[in-house]
């Protein structure tokens, strides 16, 4: 993954928190994605990820340790745009995978640019009007096709596999006081959330894929909530790549709902 100056928002996604049903010994489980997917800012990596920062708490690797499918794939990777997955992730799904989890897309809409223009201190409404006028063109413009694209050709590298592809949550709260961004920032930041997850749903049911919604979940955890209520990360001086992702409470309680209701 690329250093930045702040890793791509992106953001998705699996494990059971009830009792849903075990995996069957011969599942074979590919985990794609991004930072979100990957676990970036959950802590516990795996050192062999590199880069990638690849967590155990994220949903993916928690949902294996719990279901032990006959082999895992975790190829999630801090930073990734479709460009990435279809390059360096795609070649890694077995052919026989039974299922398969995706998030993908923030970082093909410059998500991070948008963090630094419009909830870093001391910028200004135009510098994040013009960082979320870029993003919303990309959206708009680029993400459609590279999104169709990918899922076509994750549907061939994994024919008889379930997919999951998630979504990702509004990372800001609104309604309060709060010395990230003003209120009307984080109110749009969060519309243009809202039109990516619509694309990526819209996209991922031309291919008969499910979608796993975690806006629900995340309600009420985002930044700006206040204290222990909040699932995803501030402005993480120290390790600015963790900035704006989800905790591990974000990976455990929020993603995974989400996951387990689209498994249904």
């Amino acid at each position: 993954m690329r250093h930045r100056l702040l890793a791509a928002l992106v953001a998705a996604p699996l494990l059971l928190i009830a009792t849903p049903a075990a995996a069957a010994p011969q599942d074979t489980y590919a985990a794609l994605g991004d930072s979100y997917a990957a676990g970036v800012a959950a802590g516990a990596y795996d050192p062999a990820s590199g880069d990638c920062r690849r967590s155990a708490r994220a949903y993916p690797a928690l949902w294996a340790a719990g279901q032990h499918p006959a082999a895992f794939v975790h190829a999630a990777c801090n930073g990734a745009t479709t460009e990435d997955v279809r390059r360096d992730q795609l070649p890694l799904v077995p052919a026989d995978a039974t299922l398969v989890t995706l998030t993908i897309g923030g970082n093909d809409l410059g998500f991070a640019d948008g963090v630094v223009a419009c909830l870093q201190p001391f910028s200004t409404d135009g510098r994040c009007d013009r960082a979320l006028d870029e993003t919303e063109r990309r959206l708009r413009e680029d993400l459609p096709g590279r999104l169709g694209t990918l899922y076509g050709e994750l549907r061939a590298a994994a024919p008889a596999a379930r997919v999951v592809v998630t979504g990702y949550p509004h990372l800001l709260h609104t309604g309060t006081i709060c010395t990230i961004g003003t209120d009307a920032r984080r109110v749009r930041f969060n519309a243009v959330t809202d039109r990516l997850d619509e694309l990526i749903q819209q996209q991922a049911g031309k291919q008969g894929f499910e979608f796993a919604d975690v806006r629900p979940a995340f309600a009420g955890h985002g930044v700006c909530s206040g204290g222990s209520q909040e699932w995803i990360t501030r402005f993480v001086l120290t390790h600015l790549q963790e900035s704006f992702h989800p905790t591990a409470r974000g990976q455990a309680d929020g993603y995974l709902p989400a996951v387990t209701a689209a498994l249904g």
